[in-house]
């Protein structure tokens, strides 16, 4: 089965987009998971993997509101405008 997916390049691409996870990858700043080697007490070695902090949130992209996922990074450093919902607040 994995084979017949190698040999379509652009199947690949459409598949993972249908069935979406979590992001790791900031849309801003390109930000993604970093690996290495856990490392017990035994000196026992496993791999493991450190996710950036994404969020999706809600983003002024040319003029229009679109969810995109960003890491708090690029938020808390004001790279991204966020959308207002529109709610009025009640007097």
């Amino acid at each position: 089965m994995l084979v017949g997916l190698l040999s379509f390049p652009g199947s690949l691409e459409v598949r993972s987009e249908k069935v979406r996870g979590m992001a790791s990858v900031c849309k801003v700043c390109g930000k993604h998971p970093s690996f290495g080697m856990s490392i017990s007490h035994s000196h026992r070695r496993t791999k493991r993997r450190w996710n950036p902090n994404i969020q999706r949130i809600r983003v002024l992209v040319d003029g229009t509101p679109r969810r995109i996922d960003v890491c708090t990074g690029c938020i808390k450093a004001g790279k991204v405008v966020k959308a207002s919902r529109g709610r009025r607040a009640s007097a």
